[in-house]
C-alpha cells in the first residue's frame, strides 16, 4: 500500500488525497484521480429520510 490514498467526494465530484499515517488531507481537491495514491471507498453523505406512518402498526 502506498503512503497516500484518495477518495471521491460524490457530492462535489472531487478527489481528495489523504496521508495514511496521519489521516490528514494533503493538497487541494481535484477532479482527476491522483497518480500516486490508492483509491478507497467514496464518501457518501447519509441523507435523512422522511418518516411515513406505519399502516400496520395497529396489528403489531
Amino acid at each position: 500500500m502506498s503512503e497516500f490514498v484518495q477518495r471521491l467526494d460524490k457530492r462535489t465530484g472531487d478527489y481528495i488525497k489523504i496521508e495514511v499515517r496521519s489521516g490528514r488531507v494533503i493538497g487541494d481537491p481535484q477532479k482527476r484521480k491522483f497518480a500516486d495514491a490508492d483509491e478507497i471507498e467514496p464518501i457518501e453523505i447519509e441523507q435523512r429520510r422522511t418518516s411515513h406512518p406505519d399502516p400496520l402498526a395497529a396489528f403489531r
